[in-house]
This record gives structure tokens, sequence and C-alpha cells, in this order.
């Protein structure tokens, strides 16, 4: 018979290996769900959404098709994030009209984004989508869920360049660039 001492460890041990279980067959899932969304040539093609803007107009990635994309992931609590956010408001008005879109997903509440778009000024929609902005992420290959997280892509709606951490304008503006956006 097991005394009470000793059953809080097998407890933790059960634990920790249903969380690893869990964590594993996640990760395995989001990678198959990933790879599914390759050309046969292996080019990763944008996984498609809809969601509601802060206008509450429901945006479809289809919306932009034939434009270079910025999709960025953010949050309101995340410093790196904000600190990215003036130079893609300059970048949306320097190229907006050579077919660049910049994309704001963010990973927080709507209320706050809100408050933060309305104070900066963002001039590209932007989506608040919490949980369901996760998963968006990892669909699009961020699988350590980390923010910032950006995608862009090109006109023909395939991944060309995806950034983990912040994203300067000078360094946005090189991968563009490589796009054909005349600076």
């Amino acid at each position: 018979m097991l005394k009470p001492k000793n059953v809080l460890p097998i407890l933790i041990i059960l634990f920790i290996s249903t969380i690893s279980s869990y964590g594993l067959q996640r990760y395995l899932n989001q990678d198959t769900i990933y790879n599914n969304e390759q050309t046969d040539d292996g080019i990763l093609i944008r996984p498609e959404f809809a969601m509601t803007d802060l206008d509450g107009q429901i945006r479809n990635i289809k919306d932009w098709d034939g434009k270079i994309i910025l999709l960025n992931f953010w949050a309101t609590w995340c410093p790196p994030c904000l600190s990215e956010i003036p130079g893609f408001i300059e970048l949306q008005k320097k190229y907006g009209e050579q077919g660049f879109q910049v994309i704001g997903i963010a990973v927080d509440n709507e209320e706050a984004v809100r408050a933060y778009a309305h104070e900066v000024k963002i001039n590209y929609p932007v989506i608040a989508a919490e949980f369901e902005a996760v998963e968006l992420s990892s669909r699009y290959g961020n699988r350590m869920g980390a923010l910032p997280y950006s995608v862009i892509i090109n006109r023909k709606g395939e991944i060309s360049d995806k950034v983990t951490g912040e994203l300067s304008k000078t360094r946005a503006e090189k991968l563009l660039k490589k796009l054909n956006i005349k600076s």
C-alpha cells in the first residue's frame, strides 16, 4: 500500500507526463496542418482565414489577393510589438499605392486593441482575435507562439518570409524590395 507521502511524487510525474504528451501532440498536429498548406514544389501557401476587424467588418485574407501582405501578430502588452507598429504605419502610407498591405492580428482583447489603435492612429486593418489569433499564428508557422511574429506574403499568396521578434522598418523594406516594391 502506498503511503501518503509517496503519492504526491507519483501524481506530479503523471501530471507532467500528461502535459508533455499533450504538448507533443499539439506540436505534431500543428506541423501536419502547416505542411498541408504547401504546393507540390514545397512553396508555402498562406492559410485562409476570415475574422472580424475593429470596425465590425468580416475580413477574409482573400480580400487582399494580388497584394503583398505583411501579416503581423502582436499584442498591446508586448513592448517589441508596440515598438514596430509606427514603422508599419509608415510602410503602409509609403507603399500602399504599390499594392502593399499591412494587416494586424492582435492576440489581445478588443477593448485594449481598439484603444491602442486609436491612440497611435493605425492606418491598416486590425483584428483582435485573442486565442483564435494564437491558432492562426501557428498555422502561419509560429510554432513557438512568439510575439511579435510577422509573415510576408507575395502577390501569388505564397509565404516569402517569416520573422520572429521585432521587425524593423529597415528590415521590412529589404524584404519588400525582394518582392519588387520600389522605395
